[in-house]
């Protein structure tokens, strides 16, 4: 819970970031669609070229405080400065400009905490469903974290607060708040590392496995096919349920209780992936999110109360799946590469991880906001015709399930199971490395 506990607010940032900022920064603020969707794609693909780079130097400088946790404090100041500049803007003051240098300053501390967090996560645990258990646990602390930032705007609806700017200023102000309070606990009480390399390979050779890697590509194609069919859906899911429904009303409160599915649901995805492994309980959960998704198509109609709902709590059922999974699955790779190099590498696999899935999720608002716009002609919070409606339906399904079922494909024939994660770390607990 300690390691877990910065998770929280680091959720309730990144949530907004999806589903709740291109809308307020179009609608609220003033940019077009197309600009909102470029510079959100502009300054994800910024982290394409950071995300390694950081995750290299995380791996590479250690301290008297170990290896993770000065990473993780330095990148607190960095996130309080940028919510307060992104989530509470000055109309006056933005531009695309404006928005594309504070989301960059945010993602520069986000992936700073995230490569740090996620990579100490595979140092802390080394057996195969041990590792399930703790990243499930993060990915509990990141669900709840997205539920009740979720919860701020649905309870300043029901008391008379309406307007975007509040609702966006409420999440800033929680994670400004639980930043400093939550980051305490895992930087006091959870135990770090130093560097233990027992051998040394070349640099270039070092590098010439893992781009040889092919598992571990396998898994960066599941992340950044799965973030662009969850990021679709983040930045769609708003349109859609205020505009093709009619339900604007419906829309924060559903989507709350999407995150408490997903919340409630995490014990099963453990279990399952405790019975038949990882990648098999993964590959369910995306062949299920993929017809749920399709699904919608046949069944969506204008104010239908039962369809939204029902959809948003059946489709939330599979939310946590893949993030737990993919990075336990990765956090096993990089045993496999120690094995192979005798290098510890967590933080430039998981800063590639981190990559992916931002490049998937900038594809995606990017995609999806400049088809509704020059192919379907949606005008935000205007007067749309049907078809523009119906296009915003399909391209909220089909960008969905595509980008999920992409996912399912890279994960076919998936070899890295239980039983050959137990002999890797037999090999490495007895000193074979480097082999």
């Amino acid at each position: 819970m300690a390691y877990s506990g910065v998770t929280l607010p680091m959720a309730a940032m990144g949530m907004p970031i999806a589903v709740y900022l291109p809308r307020f920064y179009s609608e609220g603020m003033g940019l077009s669609l197309v600009t909102v969707g470029l510079v959100f794609t502009l300054a994800r693909i910024w982290d394409v070229i950071t995300d390694p780079i950081m995750g290299i130097v995380v791996d590479r400088y250690d301290t008297r405080w170990g290896r993770r946790k000065h990473w993780i404090a330095l990148s607190i100041p960095i996130l309080l400065l940028a919510v307060y500049m992104v989530f509470m803007p000055n109309r006056e003051q933005v531009t695309g400009a404006y928005l594309l240098f504070w989301l960059i300053v945010l993602y520069v501390g986000y992936t700073m905490l995230a490569i740090a967090h996620q990579s100490w996560g595979a140092e802390l645990s080394h057996t195969y469903d041990e590792r399930s258990r703790l990243f499930g646990w993060r990915e509990v602390f990141v669900i709840a974290g997205m539920t009740i930032v979720l919860a701020l705007p649905a309870g300043l609806e029901l008391t008379g607060f309406n307007d975007q700017a509040s609702k966006v200023a409420s999440m800033g102000w929680f994670c400004l708040i639980l930043f400093p309070v939550l980051v305490l606990p895992t930087l006091i009480m959870v135990p770090d590392s130093h560097t233990s390399t027992q051998s040394h390979v070349p640099w270039a050779d070092a590098m010439r496995i893992l781009i040889n890697n092919s598992l571990m590509w396998r898994l960066l194609l599941a992340d950044l096919a799965s973030g662009f069919g969850t990021a679709v859906s983040g930045a769609l899911y708003i349109f859609v349920a205020s505009a093709y429904f009619k339900l604007p009303e419906q829309a924060s409160i559903a989507l709350l209780f999407y995150f408490l599915t997903s919340f409630l649901a995490m014990p099963m995805w453990l279990n399952l992936a405790y019975r038949v492994g990882k990648d098999t309980a993964l590959k369910i959960a995306l062949v299920y999110a993929v017809v749920i998704n399709l699904g919608l198509l046949l069944v969506a109609e204008e104010g239908n109360v039962a369809v939204l709902w029902g959809f948003t709590i059946a489709f939330g059922v599979a939310f946590g799946a893949a993030p737990t999974l993919l990075r336990s699955m990765m956090a096993d790779l990089t045993d496999e590469d120690t094995l192979r190099t005798g290098q510890q590498r967590a933080g430039l696999f998981f800063a590639l991880l981190t990559t992916t899935n931002k490049l998937g999720a900038a594809l995606a608002v990017g995609a999806s906001f400049a088809i509704l716009e020059v192919v379907f002609d949606f005008v935000p919070g205007g007067d749309n015709a049907q078809s523009a409606l119906d296009g915003l339906l399909v391209t909220y399904a089909v960008g969905t399930a595509g980008g999920l079922f992409i996912a399912f494909i890279a994960l076919l024939g998936y070899p890295l199971n239980k039983q050959a994660h137990d002999k890797i770390r037999a090999q490495l607990d007895a000193g074979q490395v480097g082999g």
